[in-house]
């Protein structure tokens, strides 16, 4: 069996597209069709139904991806260790690590370290957007991000949600109230607001609540970092933001409250994913496996979502 036919098999059924697959190969679509039915036909079986431009995998589809799946798993790992072995070469882990989730996630990586300190970190930040372009690029293994909007075929370990909480320029917002403020009452002041580079996110989750309630907001910017947010708000920016509690020391803001919500929509939810032909990371998985957040808690559900058609 041809195992680069079996790879563009692998990225149709993760793409539910012969077309969509092809753009993401660099390759027209009829030589990919045409692999496809070679692959079909040296097996002498169907693996989509087609109806027009629509294409659903067959019983025989998803079993020949699943172990498909587990042959690239195999070879990945055999080609790594085969290297390694040869060059005498560190264990390099390559991760991917949002900005939305930096502190979130700084106990972990420290912990990685600490546990493993001959494993090389390759760790690379950026937007959970770009990250989950790097993980079909095969630039990284894993990546730390905000749970998938639509999962492209990932498969998705999601931690627990983490709560948000509101940040509001002083100039705005004088006396600091003595409980929680409600959420709608937020979509009043001018707003900074977190906005993936590309698709949807947790900016039209935010938005949409503050519509069902009859609030249409006025979002002064949309930026990628909470860093930077919180930097612009203390250096006098008069408004106000909604960020993941993880994010917000308010220890280190003199010119902002830091207000708990009330109702408090859940949004932000930190999660690790990875595509379905690369293993986990074993260091990783053996510190998460007894609960993160440390120290132990119930905070991880593990959710192996291998979406190749549904994309939640």
């Amino acid at each position: 069996m041809d195992l680069k036919r079996l790879k563009y098999f692998c990225k149709v059924m993760e793409q539910g597209s012969i077309s969509q697959a092809a753009r993401l190969l660099n390759m027209a679509q009829p030589p990919l069709s045409k692999r496809i039915q070679e692959l079909e036909a040296e097996l002498n079986v169907s693996l989509f139904l087609r109806n027009g431009n629509n294409i659903e995998p067959t019983e025989a589809g998803y079993y020949l991806y699943k172990k498909s799946c587990e042959i690239f798993r195999q070879i990945e790992d055999t080609t790594r260790e085969t290297i390694q072995i040869a060059n005498r070469e560190d264990r390099v882990l390559r991760i991917g690590l949002t900005h939305l989730f930096q502190s979130y996630f700084r106990s972990l990586f420290l912990e990685l370290h600490q546990q493993n300190p001959h494993v090389k970190l390759n760790i690379s930040v950026s937007d959970s957007s770009n990250l989950e372009s790097y993980l079909h690029d095969g630039m990284i293994d894993i990546a730390l991000i905000q749970k998938p909007y639509r999962y492209d075929g990932f498969d998705c370990i999601a931690f627990a949600p983490v709560p948000l909480v509101a940040v509001v320029s002083h100039q705005l917002l004088p006396e600091k109230p003595a409980g929680a403020i409600p959420y709608l009452d937020i979509g009043k002041f001018p707003l900074l607001l977190l906005h993936r580079a590309r698709d949807a996110g947790t900016y039209e989750i935010l938005l949409d609540h503050f519509r069902k309630g009859g609030i249409y907001p006025q979002v002064m910017m949309h930026i990628t970092q909470p860093t930077i947010i919180l930097d612009w708000l203390e250096s006098g920016l008069q408004a106000a933001t909604l960020l993941p509690s993880s994010e917000v020391d308010s220890s280190k803001l003199r010119h902002c409250h830091v207000l708990e919500v009330f109702p408090s929509p859940l949004v932000f939810f930190p999660s690790m994913v990875k595509m379905p032909v690369t293993p986990y990371m074993k260091e990783v998985m053996e510190l998460i496996q007894h609960g993160y957040p440390f120290p132990l808690s119930s905070g991880l559900t593990a959710e192996h979502d291998t979406a190749a058609s549904n994309r939640g």
